[in-house]
């Protein structure tokens, strides 16, 4: 009975000491499942951010004319579980509902926080977005978790995503069948103009746009997604000589310079300049200068063309813009 008693407690022990095992095992193979599922979803988010949010949010996520993301915040690191799942949850409804707000740039740091009023676009299929469920999980797992080096990676793999070259269709005239051709954009193939220009001056103005600045940034149909895009820049560069200054230099810009215009919630400007500082080393623009490769009279010509993007009254350079410490996040990229 006692040797019976014996073997049953070893056997018990046993089994507890391969159960203890299983699950020690079991659970380190599922956390490196999860990290190798999470790391998939962070790479897919990476290029949804590049095909998708770039633009506005910039390569690193630095803000451009949307706000940052790339903020300590949104990381996932040092959070606590209750305050993962929270931001998770604000992330995903801000990705698929989107903001409402101002069409022009319109943001400002405050006590270290962004508050943005520009608006976003919904981006959920079922809010008559692009995008679907697991699509929007993947962005929120890239802005928790990924590398913000990803998206530009991205785009390096993904070279479709800019749209500097034309699709037609001609007849092949051996045999007879339409062939698809790619070609360079030019500058007849943007279809823009800037208000205050004459034909020839919009006509240069595109040609210097297109060898300088297409690569980078969209103007009408056509362009990168690494800088913002441009159609617009009218509404919202203060004046020919910023555009100037920017195009010549953008480092010689401080942060609280280069911000896109900083509004109150009713719409009057606003003086942060030391609140920008505190964000400096997050707003450095990655524009190449370019005050020694084009003449005076081109970037003249290219800040007047600019200024007069989508305006008819040649942007806000008419009327006065914000001055001193407000200006405009033309140059984000």
């Amino acid at each position: 009975m006692r040797k019976r008693k014996v073997v049953a407690l070893t056997l018990l022990w046993v089994l507890i000491l391969i159960l203890q095992g299983y699950w020690l095992f079991e659970s380190g193979r599922l956390s490196r499942a999860a990290e190798r599922e999470r790391a998939q979803q962070a790479a897919r988010g990476a290029e949804l951010y590049a095909a998708n949010c770039m633009a506005c949010h910039g390569p690193e996520g630095e803000g451009v004319t949307g706000p940052p993301l790339n903020r300590s915040e949104f990381r996932a690191e040092g959070l606590t579980p209750v305050q993962i799942a929270a931001t998770e949850e604000m992330l995903t409804k801000v990705i698929a509902r989107g903001r409402p707000g101002f069409d022009h740039p319109t943001w400002r740091v405050e006590g270290g926080k962004v508050h943005s009023y520009t608006r976003m676009p919904t981006w959920s299929v079922e809010d008559n977005g692009p995008l679907n469920e697991q699509e929007i999980r993947d962005l929120v797992t890239f802005i928790m978790y990924g590398d913000w080096k990803q998206p530009g990676r991205a785009l390096q793999q993904h070279p479709e995503l800019t749209r500097v070259k034309v699709t037609e269709y001609a007849t092949n005239p051996e045999t007879g069948q339409q062939e698809q051709r790619e070609r360079p954009v030019t500058a007849d193939d943007l279809d823009v103009e800037a208000a205050g220009l004459t034909p020839e001056e919009n006509r240069q103005a595109k040609e210097l746009f297109v060898r300088y600045c297409l690569a980078c940034h969209t103007l009408g149909s056509y362009g990168g997604v690494i800088g913002p895009n441009l159609t617009q820049a009218g509404n919202w560069l203060p004046s020919v000589e910023f555009a100037k200054r920017w195009i010549s230099n953008p480092q010689s810009f401080k942060p609280e310079e280069r911000m896109p215009t900083v509004w109150h919630g009713q719409g009057t400007p606003m003086d942060l300049t030391e609140v920008f500082r505190q964000e400096a080393d997050k707003l450095q623009s990655r524009m190449p200068p370019f005050g020694e490769t084009l003449s005076e009279e081109q970037i003249d010509l290219l800040a007047r063309f600019l200024v007069g993007l989508g305006t008819q009254e040649g942007g806000q350079a008419q009327g006065g813009a914000a001055g001193g410490t407000s200006g405009s996040g033309a140059g984000g990229s």
